[in-house]
């Protein structure tokens, strides 16, 4: 089992988060499409973000929007995905989001990913088509 360390977020770690961001497989993001500073206001201004270290090092990494209830990112490298990497930065952002006031959270992911059987095992229900490559995940935002 892995010595997972998982904390807040903060600007500095954006390099890392980037480098997490462009090594996955799945829903792969073009360079240039977000800024550093839109990813600085999601996990500073608008939201919060958390990382998962291993031995020092950044292998995921979680941001939610406190206002629209948005998880905008949950990313593992391909070398942490099933090491229970996801499901601690799952928890930690579910935990942050308790204290927020949205009464639904919602993501999208690719229709055809591995991640719809993570967020389905931890109890998001899809509740369809979002645009023409991907699928909306809701659950409710137990608050308190």
């Amino acid at each position: 089992m892995l010595a997972i360390r998982v904390r807040q977020a903060v600007a500095t770690d954006i390099p890392a988060m980037w480098t997490v961001r462009y090594a996955v497989t799945e829903n792969p993001l073009t360079p240039g499409r977000i800024s550093d500073e839109e990813f600085r206001s999601e996990i500073e201004d608008s939201g919060r973000g958390f990382v998962a270290e291993v031995d020092d090092r950044i292998v995921g990494f979680a941001v939610g929007n406190a206002r629209t209830g948005n998880v905008w990112a949950l990313f593992v490298t391909p070398e942490a995905q099933g090491r229970g990497v996801g499901e601690a930065l799952h928890r930690a952002l579910l935990t942050w989001f308790h204290s927020q006031p949205p009464h639904t959270l919602w993501l999208s992911t690719g229709t055809a990913t591995r991640a719809r059987a993570f967020y389905e095992k931890h109890g998001w229900r899809c509740v369809g088509p979002y645009g023409d490559k991907e699928v909306r995940y809701e659950r409710p935002n137990r608050n308190g």
